[in-house]
């Protein structure tokens, strides 16, 4: 029989533990992130923190990133969840 440790290790920095409200398909944007990069919700949360830091240390640098088409991807995913919300909500409401 083999023993291994199993899950997270314990983090040297102290933590703070709080509870967001996010919006479900964004949670689930976020889910799916985190399992195709082998991470938790929180780990997850974290990379996506200091990516965008990364970003804007690096734009505050000079180096050339393409803000305004992230930006319209952005609005693009955006509008796409509000589509989704809405369809879903016409067809709940279209069931009473």
């Amino acid at each position: 029989m083999t023993v291994g440790i199993v899950g997270r290790p314990k983090r040297s920095r102290p933590v703070d533990r709080v509870n967001y409200k996010l919006d479900t398909d964004l949670r689930e944007m976020l889910q799916q992130i985190a399992e195709r990069n082998g991470r938790n919700e929180g780990a997850q949360v974290e990379q996506l923190i200091l990516f965008y830091e990364a970003i804007e240390q690096l734009n505050s640098e000079g180096v050339q990133i393409p803000f305004n088409e992230i930006n319209a991807r952005v609005r693009q995913i955006w509008a796409g969840l509000i589509e989704k919300d809405d369809r879903a909500t016409s067809s709940d409401d279209e069931g009473k």
